[in-house]
């Protein structure tokens, strides 16, 4: 949930006579703060994604005033600036060349008539301010509830109260990464106003989720995949509201995939039978087959400090080329062969037959993927 400029542009008819000079395309901007500043040396000072009023009170007698003035702002990360004219500054003060500044930068600069008060529409500003967080936090309550905790029908009807219906089709991201970047939530808001595709975005212990309705904008992919330390663990797409706490449990599922292969991102239809083992309601079957298959395999390997099990991995790996796992494991091929033979005396199964060997393998995977859990 966002407030950005262009929906406090647009409120109640554009009463307080706001013109647009320049700087269109940042109009969807997230706003956290509104504020009236004079000195361009309090930018050092300013929260993030300011949205700022000012009458240029110190300017008289600068020409370039108002252009460090803005400067300032842009080296501040403020959302946009709201010029106050009629006695301090004129309309004809912000020159052309200000405009394109402000343009290049999508940085959205407004004049404002003397006669209206500031006061009056910085309450209201802020007033939309404190009802939009609010509102957040209600829905951000509702969403860690419906996701991570019980789903009951008062939870899917304050969802719906937001514009969350039942039908889909959903998207969840999990988000990692992003946690040393303060501005990233708003800066994620205001690029996904722009978007204008409905989305929910909040944090939750140390990721940040992102819920996306609709089809997942190829823009929105390219611009986190463009974020260098981030990682995205992307669920399948849920078909109605119901289903998307699943998404949201798989796009973490990925999550911890990707960060443990270093990969920016992980979709979970991509993992093949990881897959179906992070899908499975508990491990039970799982282990029983992985114990069946290896549990004798790997007992030995603990008490005799061998490697039979990361041999018989590589031997499967190599569909059972001695010569192929001997070069991985950097071994000769006489104590290949002698490691499989003595492996083959300690699992069930019959590795020339191509169905117990597929056992075999599954339960090397089913191995690895209790390895993922474990970290």
């Amino acid at each position: 949930m966002s407030l950005s400029i262009a929906q406090l542009y647009r409120q109640d008819e554009n009463k307080y006579k706001l013109d647009l000079l320049a700087g269109r395309q940042g109009l969807s901007r997230d706003v956290a703060w509104v504020q009236v500043m004079e000195d361009a040396d309090y930018g050092t000072f300013l929260r993030p994604h300011a949205f700022i009023f000012t009458t240029g009170l110190a300017s008289p007698g600068d020409p370039h005033w108002l252009e460090n003035f803005v400067d300032a702002l842009l080296a501040a990360d403020a959302a946009g600036l709201v010029v106050n004219t009629g006695k301090y500054l004129l309309p004809s003060d912000i020159t052309e060349a200000l405009k394109e500044r402000c343009e290049e930068a999508a940085f959205p600069i407004f004049t404002m008539p003397w006669e209206v008060r500031l006061a009056d529409i910085t309450q209201s500003f802020l007033s939309a301010l404190f009802l939009t967080n609010r509102e957040e936090y209600r829905a951000i309550t509702a969403w860690k509830e419906f996701l991570f905790g019980v789903q009951g029908s008062s939870v899917l009807t304050e969802l719906a109260l937001t514009g969350w219906q039942e039908e889909g089709p959903y998207t969840a991201l999990v988000l990692a990464g992003a946690d040393g970047d303060v501005d990233f939530l708003a800066d994620s808001k205001s690029f996904l106003n722009g978007l204008d595709q409905p989305y929910f975005i909040f944090p939750y212990k140390d990721t940040i989720v992102l819920l996306q309705q609709g089809t997942l904008p190829a823009a929105l992919v390219a611009w986190l995949k463009g974020h260098d330390r981030l990682v995205t663990g992307q669920g399948l797409t849920a078909p109605d509201l119901k289903t998307l706490p699943d998404s949201c449990r798989q796009g973490q599922q990925a999550l911890v995939w990707a960060r443990l292969h270093q990969q920016s991102w992980c979709y979970f239809g991509a993992l093949g039978a990881y897959a179906l083992f992070f899908s499975q309601p508990d491990d039970r079957v799982l282990r029983v087959l992985h114990d069946r298959a290896l549990g004798a395999l790997l007992a030995y390997d603990e008490s005799h400090r061998s490697s039979l099990y990361e041999t018989l991995e590589a031997y499967l790996c190599h569909d059972g080329s001695l010569k192929g796992t001997a070069a991985q494991l950097y071994t000769h091929r006489n104590t290949v062969a002698y490691r499989i033979h003595k492996a083959e005396k300690l699992i069930p199964y019959d590795l020339a037959d191509w169905e117990q060997r597929f056992t075999v393998f599954l339960a090397c995977h089913i191995h690895r993927y209790f390895s993922l859990l474990e970290k």
